[in-house]
């Protein structure tokens, strides 16, 4: 595909807490069994997982004017990212958010959002040149960037589609709770959209719908040529027009899911950047979050390494729904 991957949304950093077996009461205490501090928000991983994949990226958002915000930098720059377009605020606060996770994988956030909340969509239109060079613009995290308007956004997508890009939309999850203003800006968002990548909470919170696949048709409806429903160990569901192709996940051992949808992002957006099929672009996210999530350091595959783990997962074909 020609022009790179602009990244446009939330840079945060996570102090990630490990073997969390329960969460504490108020005035109580809990031991987990590891941690660590890394440059995070769903652009940031999703930035480090199409960096690895060899995917040309950059990013357009903002960082505080502290030692954090100059760690994403630093990091993000380390990998081969061009952040050009991430902007520090004078006087502000880097995005934290603080990341506890079971024994099993399954995680809990708590965050303060920092100098995002005060930031806007004129982030955007001041670097609309790195916009308009890419081929793909994606759109993450949104409501970890609480200042930006979704419906003032959404002519940005519109623009950039004019443009001849493809645009992407992952929101994240909704923590004021997915309120009728919201999910009419979200639909306006969404008529924008080329791609949009929910997880199953996420989708079912926006169409009220029960299941993965009913959720992913009435998305569709709204406008995407292609939305696939992430479920995690359940593996995703997809649907680009009147097709829907599930995808189970690919086998696993789970160190830690934070992250695991970008890097499913990462694996599905570069493998249908090369001209793969639905199916392989399926099975190209499943790889990746399968290899990412049994890491516990060093943790973005290859695009070398995810070849390798499909070719021996290759028994676990995705099928197509009658």
């Amino acid at each position: 595909s020609a022009g790179g991957v602009c990244l446009i949304g939330n840079f945060c950093v996570d102090l990630i807490l490990r073997g969390v077996p329960r969460l504490p009461e108020w005035g109580q205490e809990v031991a987990g069994d590891d941690h660590l501090l890394v440059s995070s928000g769903q652009t940031t991983y999703t930035a480090f997982a199409l960096a690895a994949l060899g995917e040309p990226v950059a990013v357009i958002g903002c960082v505080g004017d502290d030692p954090w915000g100059e760690k994403i930098r630093q990091d993000l720059g380390a990998a081969g990212v061009d952040v050009s377009g991430l902007e520090t605020v004078p006087g502000g606060k880097t995005a934290l958010t603080v990341a506890a996770v079971r024994p099993d994988g399954e995680r809990a956030f708590l965050s303060d959002f920092a100098c995002l909340a005060h930031a806007d969509e004129t982030v955007i239109a001041r670097h609309w040149d790195i916009v308009e060079s890419s081929g793909t613009a994606a759109l993450l995290g949104v409501f970890s960037w609480p200042g930006l308007s979704l419906a003032r956004t959404a002519p940005l997508l519109a623009r950039a589609r004019r443009a001849g890009s493809t645009t992407l939309v992952d929101t994240g999850w909704d923590p004021e709770g997915w309120t009728a203003p919201t999910l009419a800006a979200l639909h306006g968002l969404l008529a924008q959209t080329s791609i949009f990548l929910p997880n199953l909470d996420e989708a079912r919170a926006i169409t009220g719908a029960g299941s993965p696949s009913e959720a992913a048709r009435l998305l569709a409806a709204m406008g995407p040529e292609l939305v696939v429903v992430k479920q995690g160990a359940d593996g995703s569901l997809a649907r680009a027009g009147r097709r829907e192709v599930v995808q189970r996940a690919l086998p696993a051992e789970v160190v830690d899911t934070v992250g695991a949808g970008d890097v499913f992002n990462a694996g599905l957006l570069h493998a249908l950047r090369q001209g793969r099929s639905l199916e392989e672009a399926l099975r190209a996210g499943s790889g990746a979050a399968a290899l990412y999530v049994a890491r516990p350091r060093d943790r973005f595959p290859s695009a070398a390494q995810l070849e390798a783990f499909l070719a021996a997962a290759s028994g676990a074909r995705p099928t197509e729904a009658p």
